[in-house]
């Protein structure tokens, strides 16, 4: 017989193996992922515990990214395939790890090849440091929390905590891997997404920030509520989502508005995890992590149908783009970004509901706390407005409008299909809900099971039926077909800056009225070349290093000069120090 333990890791096996026979047999190592990811699905996930969600939403990312990497990886050389594959096995050990030494080994197997990724497709090599630098700091942090779990536990495993010390240094090590606040000042996920190619791209967006939202998650569950800490998360979450998606909204990199977009989602749910840890209410907290794994599946499969439809384009910058896109393509990408901008019907739609009902019924609670929540959900909600405005962005000027429209081909047809999981996902929401959490109207047709109500404190406070929405949205737009038929164009002569010899509306202009409403925020100026934009992180994160320069040079000469009397100043306060520290 064969024993059950050693079934439950064939998929890490699997995945593993398929690194060296990508070398090789390419298509082959694809498809032996795709069966891994299969296989993980079904052998980890259990509906009704949420932390296997992740596992569920991590394998439904690989599937996907693997198969549109099978058409994808030609115009490659042999390197992307097993660093891509070995990325995934990274994650895998990540998920599957039991205690802390496993996950940062599985961080590292994930950082590395990662970096490697990014080196290798970019000949300027300050992309991949800077991925690397970030992605160290994060395992830095991440060990101490590990230090401190064992020295509060007695062990190295995930192990139920008494304080939130733990939870605290582990979300600044996540938070590095997720671009947020303040490691938002160093662009790493932008950086990184537009320097790699569009599958890793995807990768790393999709499941490799879902790894750091995975970690923070696990150690929430196991640590005590705790309001500083929780107004704190959210508090960084929401600076990061307003900041994430105007870059998002203003950037002219399309893998770099992608990477924007994440730091937004990321910001979301590091906000929505804030707020778990500052409220005590069982109920409200149990809709609180519901919220986060909807909302995290809606952002991770969508953000890797968004790297896919860049990928397509065979261009990183707007003003590259030279082909217009298939019909499946088109179709694919507009539910892509319809769910990244929080729109029904997809599964986005309904995790950016659940996360904002979650803030506003926080608000009703009272207190700072309520307030802070009420001020959170307001913020996020202008997040999501920016973030919309992004995505209309990179659907519509990801294409050559006046060009023929391309064939479809395994690659347009994945984005397809991740478009249409989105609406799937959406139709059957109520199967990821908890029973508590589900009701019905039958009296207007609404059966039991088919609503999903917000509530907390027993009180009923919103509700939404996924199902009927996509009825209905089928309906209004079949019978708008029906009595106004296709929709009719008409061109019309653009506003370009002032511009008058250039007879195209570009997708700068697009984003230049917010350019100039926020330019104290944004710094906008006139330059000879045109209107430009400071990165005010960018700019924060130059002068702070130059204040330190400067400190570092002032010590060096003033006090660290090889003075006799400046040592035997030192040696004297240094030693009064140990005394005192010996004595407590």
């Amino acid at each position: 017989m064969i024993n059950i333990n050693i079934l439950y890791y064939i998929p890490l096996v699997i995945i593993f193996i398929s690194v060296p026979v990508s070398i090789k047999y390419r298509t082959f190592a694809y498809v032996l992922s795709v069966i891994s990811s299969i296989a993980f699905i079904f052998i980890t996930f259990n509906r009704y515990n949420y932390i296997t969600y992740f596992y569920m939403i991590s394998g439904a990312v690989w599937i996907i990214s693997s198969i549109y990497s099978i058409s994808y990886s030609k115009s490659y050389g042999k390197w992307l395939s097993p660093l891509f594959l070995l990325t995934i096995s990274g994650m895998m050990v990540i998920l599957y790890s039991s205690n802390f030494l496993i996950f940062i080994t599985g961080w590292e197997i994930m950082s590395i090849p990662a970096y490697v990724t990014v080196a290798v497709n970019k000949r300027n090599d300050a992309e991949a440091y800077v991925f690397m630098f970030f992605s160290e700091i994060s395992t830095v942090f991440i060990i101490t929390a590990a230090v401190m779990s064992y020295f509060y536990t007695g062990n190295f495993g995930f192990n139920i905590l008494t304080n939130d010390y733990v939870l605290l240094i582990f979300t600044i090590g996540a938070m590095s891997k997720m671009g947020l606040t303040p490691f938002m000042i160093s662009e790493w996920l932008p950086i990184a997404h537009g320097s790699a190619p569009a599958n890793s791209s995807a990768l790393f967006s999709a499941t490799m920030t879902l790894m750091g939202v995975y970690g923070i998650t696990k150690i929430a569950l196991l640590s005590p509520q705790s309001q500083v800490i929780g107004i704190l998360f959210t508090a960084i979450g929401v600076i990061s989502v307003i900041f994430g998606s105007l870059y998002a909204y203003i950037s002219e990199n399309m893998k770099s508005l992608g990477g924007f977009s994440t730091i937004e989602n990321n910001g979301t749910l590091l906000s929505a995890i804030g707020l778990y840890v500052t409220f005590n209410d069982h109920i409200l907290r149990m809709f609180i992590i519901i919220s986060v794994v909807i909302f995290a599946m809606g952002h991770s499969i969508a953000k890797t149908g968004l790297f896919m439809s860049v990928g397509n384009t065979g261009a990183e910058y707007f003003s590259m783009v030279s082909k217009n896109s298939s019909s499946a393509n088109k179709i694919g990408k507009f539910f892509i970004f319809s769910s990244l901008s929080g729109l029904f019907p997809g599964i986005g739609g309904l995790g950016t509901w659940m996360v904002l009902e979650s803030f506003f019924m926080g608000a009703y609670l009272g207190g700072i706390s309520g307030l802070a929540s009420l001020i959170g959900g307001s913020v996020l909600a202008i997040g999501e407005g920016f973030a919309t405005a992004a995505m209309f962005k990179i659907y519509y000027f990801s294409d050559k409008h006046d060009e023929k429209i391309e064939k479809n081909d395994l690659k347009t047809y994945t984005v397809l299909a991740t478009g249409l999981l989105l609406i799937l996902l959406f139709a059957v929401s109520v199967i990821f809900i908890k029973p508590e959490f589900l009701s019905g109207i039958p009296e207007v047709l609404v059966f039991n099971g088919f609503m999903i109500e917000s509530k907390f404190n027993e009180n009923d406070f919103g509700l939404v039926t996924p199902f009927y929405i996509l009825i209905l949205i089928i309906i209004f737009s079949l019978l708008t077909y029906a009595i106004f038929g296709k929709p009719k164009t008409r061109k019309v002569m653009p506003w370009n800056n002032g511009v008058s010899d250039f007879d195209g509306y570009t997708s700068f202009s697009y984003s230049s009225g917010i350019r100039l409403i926020l330019k104290r925020i944004l710094k906008t100026g006139n330059k000879k070349s045109g209107m430009e934009t400071v990165d005010i992180f960018w700019f924060a994160m130059i002068k702070i290093a130059r204040g330190f320069r400067n400190g570092a040079r002032y010590i060096g000469y003033r006090i660290m000069n090889s003075s006799i009397s400046y040592y035997m100043v030192y040696m004297i306060i240094a030693f009064i120090i140990i005394i005192i520290i010996v004595s407590l």
